[in-house]
């Protein structure tokens, strides 16, 4: 009974000594060396991570308070395939509330990362993707039995910052995640731009975009059956290339394997951008419906800078694009689909003009040498398109210039990737000895040719032999077309007009 006594004795006193160090340490807000608990920890968290290995290499400090907080640095965490680049954490900082632990929960009052390197999946054919680099990650971390949510988040992307909360259900089949994100300042270049690819790809171009249809099937695929959620951003202004744009909205649901942007929606000066596409499943198979309207754009900041200085093509673009599609794969729905396409282009100069899409590359190419070759302005382009199992064919397509209005047929064929132009100019007032040669555009999207239509040079020679015949008859009649283009061109605020017949209604 004495020995008993005698260790409670010692035990309270030993009690008493550490709670009154722990109170000596809090109030000089010193930090305590942790790091003999490197082994033990390490040895925890892997056994929890895995296949997954975790190290650190960093020094292991903690700071007795209330809530005391430990902090780590130099985490690497490596992955079963020793192929794939590890995760990389700069410095871990946690914040831990004791009492949530009575009530069977973790409460972490504050986590901090920071420089947290994450790589992403690598698409098929190669052996890395990109690395996703937050400067920063914080927030207030709960987890229960099934559920987990971060409070208080705080991003850092790039230049842009982003604010919000994050919870993950586990107990509904799949899990339910659900990300709300705001941000006073998108900067969506700087956002892009984060995703350094750490392998140059020298694939030839096709292989390049079969690989990438590949990851994308994969992608979808995975999220339509292994998850549902929501994902919502906010930003006051939107940044990009030097732009700034007005705010910006993105919702994006995923529930009943349904996958959709309900909304993205950007406001520009003059004008605004709205989009909205969902994908789900159908048959074996999967259906979409995707609407594009961009209305009065102002299309300079999307062309690349010139190498001799920064100045761009400036102009503006409204379109309307409405497509549905049925297809066994997300990378075979636009060689499937049918809807329409309508566009409007007023350019205000075509010397700079240069864009990461063919199609636009081509179009500004072609008004370019129609300028040139009739020293006039360009007013206009506009086309109509209906599109039919893949194959979008023109309805309308005029191009008006200053002196020159072109009427055209186009054919592109999105199942086989190719494209087939007819193009057929004509003097706005008619001229003597005037040659006006039709135009022929054929090849595939990766690469197109131009040249004169069979058998259009030699029904230019008959007009050109007869002007002197025609031409005066025709100004008698008075055939002859605006020099602005107003009767064909519009405005960007009012094209495309309102359809008369839409087309079939998504799910």
């Amino acid at each position: 009974m004495v020995v008993f006594k005698r260790f409670v004795k010692y035990l309270l006193l030993f009690l008493a000594g550490l709670a009154l160090a722990w109170l000596v340490v809090y109030l000089a807000g010193w930090s305590i060396p942790a790091g003999f608990l490197r082994a033990s920890l390490t040895e925890e968290l892997n056994q929890d991570l895995a296949p997954l290995r975790l190290t650190l290499e960093g020094p292991i400090r903690l700071t007795p308070t209330l809530n005391p907080t430990i902090s780590m640095s130099q985490i690497k965490v490596m992955r079963p395939d020793p192929k794939l680049p590890a995760i990389k954490l700069g410095r871990l900082s946690i914040k831990v509330s004791l009492l949530s632990l009575l009530h069977d929960e973790l409460n972490l009052d504050r986590v901090l990362l920071r420089d947290l390197h994450l790589p992403l999946q690598p698409p098929p054919g190669r052996s890395h993707g990109g690395t996703l680099h937050f400067s920063q990650v914080s927030g207030r971390l709960r987890i229960s039995q099934d559920q987990a949510g971060l409070d208080e988040l705080v991003l850092r992307l790039g230049q842009s910052s982003l604010t919000g909360r994050v919870f993950l259900d586990t107990r509904p089949k799949p899990p339910r995640l659900v990300i709300h994100l705001e941000s006073p300042q998108a900067d969506v270049e700087n956002m892009a731009h984060v995703v350094a690819m750490e392998e140059a790809d020298s694939r030839p171009a096709p292989e390049q975009r079969r690989a990438r249809l590949a990851a994308l099937d994969h992608l979808v695929g995975r999220l339509l059956k292994g998850l549902q959620g929501e994902l919502v951003f906010k930003a006051k202004h939107v940044r990009w290339r030097g732009e700034t744009a007005g705010r910006g909205t993105l919702r994006v649901t995923l529930k009943n394997r349904r996958l959709a942007i309900e909304r993205l929606e950007v406001e520009m000066p003059g004008g605004r951008i709205l989009m909205s596409n969902a994908i789900w499943p159908a048959g074996p198979g999967l259906a979409s419906r995707l609407k594009v309207e961009f209305r009065n754009f102002s299309y300079g900041f999307l062309t690349r800078k010139t190498p001799d200085g920064p100045m761009r093509s400036r102009g503006k673009i409204s379109f309307k694009l409405d497509l549905t599609s049925q297809a066994p794969k997300v990378s075979g729905l636009l060689g499937r689909a049918d809807g329409s396409f309508r566009v409007g282009l007023w350019p205000k100069d075509l010397h700079t003009a240069s864009f990461n899409l063919w199609a636009a590359n081509l179009m500004f190419a072609l008004l370019e040498s129609l300028a040139k070759k009739t020293t006039s302005r360009v007013n206009c382009a506009v086309g109509d398109f209906v599109m039919e199992k893949g194959v979008m064919t023109s309805k309308e397509l005029i191009i008006d210039t200053g002196k020159v209005r072109v009427s055209g047929k186009a054919k592109l064929n999105f199942a086989t990737h190719t494209i087939s132009v007819n193009l057929e100019p004509r003097a706005k007032r008619p001229q003597f000895f005037n040659l006006e040669t039709p135009i022929e555009i054929k090849g595939t999207f990766a690469q197109a040719s131009a040249g004169v239509s069979p058998g259009g040079l030699v029904g230019s020679v008959i007009n050109f032999a007869t002007s002197p015949v025609f031409a005066p008859l025709r100004r008698l009649f008075g055939d002859t077309l605006p020099e602005h283009g107003r009767d064909v061109c519009r405005t960007p605020e009012t094209w495309p007009p309102p359809e008369q017949n839409q087309g079939g209604k998504g799910k």
